[in-house]
Formats: C-alpha cells, sequence, structure tokens
C-alpha cells in the first residue's frame, strides 16, 4: 500500500512539472512569425513633373480631374513624377505661376529649372461639356498632353478624346424614362469618369522609349 502511495505521489509531481513548464510563455508553442512589410518600391525613372493644365472650358474642376489620372498613369511607365501640390507651390513662389495660362509667360527651360526636373509635360483641357436634351443626353471630355525635355525639346505629344450618347429606349415609359434621365443629370455628375478615362487613356500612349531619350 505506501509503495502505491509513492508511486501515485510521483505521477503527481511528474504532472505537475509539466503543467508549470506548459504554462511558461513561451513553452509548447510555437512563436509567430510575421513576414517583414515589403518595402515600398519607388520609381527609378528620370524626375518629371506635370505643370498645370491649361483649361479651355468652364469647368474648373475638369483640369485637376484629367491631371490627377494622368499623373498616375505617367508613374506606372516608371517616371517618377512630381506631388503636384509641391511643383504647382513651386511654380507659384518662383515664377508667378499659378494656372496653365501663364505658362506661354516662361519656356519648359525655365520650367524645369524651377523644379529640378528632367523633363515638363505640359496639358490642355479641350472639350468638357454635357448636353441633356428630351431625346439624348451626351457627354464629351478631350484633352492632350505634350512633354518637353529640360533643354526645351519636344519630345512627346498624346490626346484621347471621349464621347457617350444615352438615348431613351422608348416603349410606353418613354416620358418617365426622360424625366428620370434628366433628375439624375441633375442630381449627378457623370463627367469625372470620362475625364479620369481620357487622362489614363493619354498615359498609356507615352512610349516607354521616351526615358531613354530623357536620360541624354
Amino acid at each position: 500500500m505506501t509503495m502505491h502511495r509513492g508511486r501515485r505521489r510521483a505521477a503527481v509531481s511528474v504532472l505537475i512539472v509539466v503543467s508549470v513548464l506548459l504554462s511558461a510563455p513561451g513553452c509548447g508553442r510555437r512563436k509567430e512569425v510575421r513576414p517583414e512589410p515589403a518595402p515600398a518600391v519607388l520609381p527609378q525613372g528620370p524626375k518629371v513633373a506635370v505643370a498645370p493644365m491649361e483649361n479651355q472650358t468652364n469647368d474648373l474642376a475638369a483640369s485637376d480631374i484629367i491631371r490627377d489620372a494622368f499623373v498616375e498613369g505617367v508613374a506606372r511607365k516608371g517616371f517618377a513624377v512630381m506631388p503636384v501640390a509641391e511643383s504647382d507651390r513651386i511654380l507659384r513662389e518662383t515664377l508667378g505661376i499659378s494656372y496653365g495660362g501663364q505658362l506661354p509667360s516662361t519656356t519648359p527651360e525655365e520650367v524645369c529649372e524651377a523644379l529640378g526636373a528632367e523633363a515638363v509635360f505640359y496639358g490642355e483641357v479641350q472639350e468638357w461639356g454635357k448636353t441633356t436634351t428630351g431625346i439624348y443626353n451626351s457627354l464629351t471630355v478631350a484633352a492632350s498632353f505634350r512633354m518637353h525635355r529640360k533643354d526645351g525639346a519636344l519630345l512627346w505629344e498624346g490626346s484621347d478624346r471621349q464621347v457617350r450618347r444615352d438615348m431613351p429606349r422608348g416603349g410606353q415609359n418613354l416620358g418617365a424614362e426622360i424625366i428620370v434621365r434628366g433628375l439624375g443629370n441633375l442630381l449627378l455628375n457623370p463627367m469625372t469618369p470620362h475625364g479620369k478615362r481620357v487622362g489614363e487613356n493619354i498615359a498609356r500612349k507615352l512610349p516607354v522609349g521616351v526615358l531613354d531619350n530623357i536620360a541624354k
């Protein structure tokens, strides 16, 4: 009987020791290994800037919408594009340029020197219009960009034009459909997606080989 009691006490002692070891921090569990976040990949191409666009339309937001989309597309091409807020501030403080219509008072060489850029893009909003009638709704957006090297040489030009026309489907509900479309045009601004598409499309047309021309 005494021998059995001793065995039970020994077994209890072993269980206590094992429990203590398992409950200790880091024991009995694998240490969680979290992967290191991938470092941000910065563009390695030449430093370029996109100047304020010249806006030939009455919508003040048109140039910002197209320009922002174009900047994103150019960055995807491998260019190190200056943030537009930074380049706009420098142009305003050094050359007195606040909007695209003032750029003809300077030269691309002066703009590139002020910004410390290898090249600069000039842009123009040519069309930004919406026509709403009782028969159809029409949207038109057109813009262009050109690229100047820091020595003033014209390296590239690109443009794009988007047109969309919506026609009522007709039938017994034609009158109601026209009213709904009219109210929708008053409440929503359908121009923004088309403006972004124009900026993106122009950036896609920029050939990768232009990088080599800039570096020379």
